[in-house]
């Protein structure tokens, strides 16, 4: 088997240093613009960049090559004229432009959600400044989801959908690192199940049994309660399925159970218990500290309260 050909390594602060004109980043830009177009020619490239010097084009786009662009020749063009196309760092940095990661956002004032505080009852908004969203309860401080989110999230949705939109974003920042890819790096990551979070969260609550994943690249961590990452399990999308009512489409702040006590079982292996309600049913799920189905019940709801 003959060895796949590689280009050379480039540091990171040197791949960074490419990106340091507007020429460049304006070429990065046209090339994903017409990426369902095949290779961009040199000339058709440079008039829609906008720059007359030809060498001046061909310095900046050169630079570009090999890293961020990668040049196609006539003989491997479906169309035989050859051109230029953006690898997957360029694409990459495209799209983090387009998300608004490098922007310095927020709202100007926090935004009302159709809802109510599953532990008090109180007014739930969602504030957002300086990229970080904090949906919480204004009166108590039992209810809070907050996360980094880049401004694009929020840049073409209605002020009114915005606390929908950012549920279903933080649901998949999870889904992503759960599934064992980091949502920064894309780097590989683990988790750890413990009471209290450990050492490393220290506004847990002590008896609060919490998921820790971690990138073991970047060393990036996302904190879940035990109940919001078994929401995935199909236990309990069964569960409310059969019961009429599509998980994915219940606002998170509406599923009161996520805050339920949960039950510690053994602690030493750590195995824990819970409850989820619908109607006159309850599903009681055991999971050990590997998020590993132990047992599951459906009981009715006098029999599960005794």
């Amino acid at each position: 088997m003959e060895a796949r050909e590689t280009t050379e390594d480039v540091s990171h602060g040197a791949a960074f240093a490419l990106l340091g004109n507007e020429t460049r980043v304006a070429i990065l830009r046209e090339l994903w613009a017409s990426a369902k177009d095949g290779p961009v020619p040199f000339s058709e490239l440079r008039e829609r960049v906008g720059m007359r010097d030809s060498g001046q084009f061909n310095y900046h786009l050169t630079k570009l090559t090999d890293t961020f662009v990668r040049k196609v020749e006539a003989e491997d063009d479906e169309d035989g004229e050859g051109g230029y196309t953006l690898r997957f760092a360029g694409v990459s940095v495209v799209g983090a432009i387009l998300s608004g990661a490098y922007q310095q956002a927020g709202f100007d004032d926090p935004i009302p959600v159709d809802g109510e505080c599953i532990r008090c009852g109180g007014v739930l908004e969602l504030a957002y400044e300086h990229e970080r969203a904090n949906l919480s309860c204004t009166e108590c401080d039992n209810f809070t989801t907050q996360s980094n989110v880049p401004a694009g999230v929020f840049s073409e949705v209605d002020l009114a959908e915005t606390p929908a939109v950012f549920d279903r974003w933080i649901r998949s920042q999870v889904d992503q690192v759960a599934a064992g890819f980091c949502m920064l790096c894309q780097g590989p990551t683990g988790f750890e199940v413990s009471i209290g979070g450990g050492t490393a969260l220290d506004a847990a609550d002590e008896n609060e049994v919490l998921v820790q994943y971690e990138c073991e690249r970047c060393g990036a961590t996302v904190f879940v309660t035990v109940t919001e990452a078994m929401t995935r399990h199909p236990a309990v999308v069964s569960f409310y399925y059969d019961h009429g009512l599509d998980l994915r489409e219940e606002p998170t702040w509406a599923l009161d159970w996520l805050l339920d006590e949960v039950t510690i079982v053994s602690e030493d292996p750590l195995v824990v218990s819970f409850d989820v309600t619908l109607d006159d049913e309850t599903l009681r799920l055991t999971v050990d500290d590997r998020l590993t189905l132990v047992e599951e019940e459906r009981l009715p709801v006098e029999q599960a309260r005794t």
